[in-house]
């Protein structure tokens, strides 16, 4: 990312940058005060708070983004973030965070938060990100300057609702997307997994609905749950992902916990979401996938032993598109296998490990899968 293109938007803009390793907080503000015209920092939640408020009577306007680490003394960035949002709900937010925050990092989602980078921190990824997050911050400046010269704000008032709508959802598909991003790097070696698991399962499911069926809000829901299908993996530790040779029994017995894990994050999430609004969200969904994407339909597969229909339909559709994408991909432990190869091992599990009649689907849609994999691998 080209220093000047970015500075173009940062150089207006300021920046609250929170952290407690004292070791990247003084490396990272030098890096972010060659960008921005003001950089304030702070070591805890707590602090940086204080800060916010004290910055807005002074300036009579907010910081315009707000940088922060999940886990750190006396208050944490999730109780930042919450005290913030209870201020100022649209205060632009990036979220540095490690692995082992996997749970946290859905319930900001949840809360709103769509941008987040690993530690440590890669210098491209952040600048890449707060050009982003600067332009969409100054284009937000330009646009209010001249919606102040409109006289009939009303007249535009429903176009603006549906608009606001589209960035919401847009907001949330990126947001999943980056966490499918984490797990993919935390697994070192499946990049655009999630992504193609996603394609997959539209594929599956425009045949399903002409033929057999599906509920429709459901169907809506399924591709976007598919990207967190494996997100139980964060969990992990390290090592079991990326081992060169077979799992002894312990280490599968381990893997296998990723499941279960990926579930329980996601239904907490659901849970928060079914209480503020008296219903299920797509993390239902996504919990019941991240849970049984494993199962088989011969009841031979894991964790619970589900067997045929009680396996959830969303789990039968990501079962196969995970199994294909799996069996096409290199790994350090495994070769790839051919198009060919792959589909004929499917076809053959056909009422052991898979639907029949999600098998049949996939074979009219073999070719459509093989693209999608060339096309994103």
């Amino acid at each position: 990312m080209d220093y000047q293109k970015v500075s173009e938007y940062t150089k207006k803009l300021s920046v609250l940058y929170v952290e407690d390793d004292v070791d990247l907080l003084e490396e990272t503000t030098g890096f972010l005060e060659d960008l921005f015209y003001r950089v304030d920092t702070a070591k805890n939640g707590l602090i940086a708070f204080n800060k916010y408020n004290e910055y807005k009577d002074r300036e009579s306007k907010f910081y315009d983004i707000i940088i922060t680490d999940i886990n750190m003394p006396v208050m944490d960035g999730m109780d930042l973030i919450r005290d913030i949002h209870s201020i100022n709900k649209i205060q632009p937010v990036i979220v540095v965070s490690a692995y082992s925050e996997a749970t946290k990092l859905i319930q900001m989602i949840q809360s709103g938060v769509s941008n987040f980078l690993l530690k440590p921190i890669n210098p491209e990824e952040l600048m890449t990100m707060l050009y982003k997050m600067s332009k969409d911050i100054i284009n937000e400046i330009d646009v209010k300057k001249y919606k102040a010269d409109l006289e009939d704000l009303n007249a535009n008032l429903e176009s603006r609702v549906v608009d606001l709508s589209e960035e919401v959802l847009y907001t949330q598909q990126l947001s999943i997307e980056m966490i499918s991003n984490l797990i993919e790097n935390h697994d070192g070696d499946i990049k655009t997994h999630s992504k193609r698991i996603e394609k997959y399962t539209i594929a599956i499911l425009d045949e399903l609905k002409e033929t057999v069926g599906i509920d429709e809000e459901l169907a809506d829901m399924i591709p976007i749950s598919a990207l967190l299908h494996d997100i139980g993996e964060l969990m992990l530790p390290n090592g079991i992902l990326t081992k060169p040779s077979s799992l002894n029994e312990e280490e599968t017995t381990i893997m296998r916990r990723h499941a279960q894990m990926g579930s329980e994050i996601l239904k907490e999430a659901n849970e928060t979401f079914k209480k503020h609004f008296n219903k299920d969200s797509y993390m239902k969904v996504a919990s019941d996938i991240a849970m049984y994407h494993h199962e088989k339909w011969n009841g031979l597969g894991y964790p619970e032993g589900l067997s045929g229909e009680d396996i959830p339909i969303a789990a039968r559709i990501v079962a196969i598109a995970d199994v294909y994408d799996a069996l096409r991909s290199l790994r350090v432990y495994k070769e790839a296998f051919t198009h060919e190869e792959a589909t004929r091992q499917i076809v053959e599990e056909s009422g052991k490990s898979f639907d029949p009649n999600l098998v049949n689907i996939f074979l009219h849609k073999n070719q459509e899968f093989k693209k999608i994999f060339d096309t994103l691998s």
